[in-house]
């Protein structure tokens, strides 16, 4: 009885001090866009330089806010979640091999106006 109660305040002490954080569904990213590829499977590859960087796959269904840009020059903030495959292009033989770059699915995106 008394190992019962201990264990239920030991759950609660760190579910109540756990920082919410923690508990988030994705990567926060952010920077200049500066190539975009098409995918085959629907979607765009993109590159992203800036603080928080790398190589993100945007797909028709990520929330995209803002001015809806996405082509190298803008700015991008969002979140990414899972690894994605982006189908890039086939190889020349018989039977075509896929050629699949790999990034992090876009989750929410919201991007600047570059002219």
């Amino acid at each position: 009885m008394y190992v019962n109660r201990l264990l239920i305040a030991l759950v609660i002490a760190a579910g109540l001090t756990t920082p919410t954080a923690a508990y988030a569904l994705g990567v926060p990213f952010g920077g200049r866009v500066t190539a975009v590829w098409p995918c085959f499977n629907g979607g765009m590859y993109e590159v992203v330089v800036g603080p928080k960087g790398g190589a993100f796959v945007w797909t028709p269904f990520s929330l995209t806010y803002l001015n809806y840009q996405i082509r190298p020059g803008v700015s991008q903030l969002g979140v990414a979640d899972v690894p994605y495959g982006c189908v890039v292009g086939f190889t020349p033989t018989t039977p075509p091999i896929p050629i699949v770059w790999f990034g992090l699915r876009v989750q929410i995106i919201g991007t600047s106006l570059a002219i």
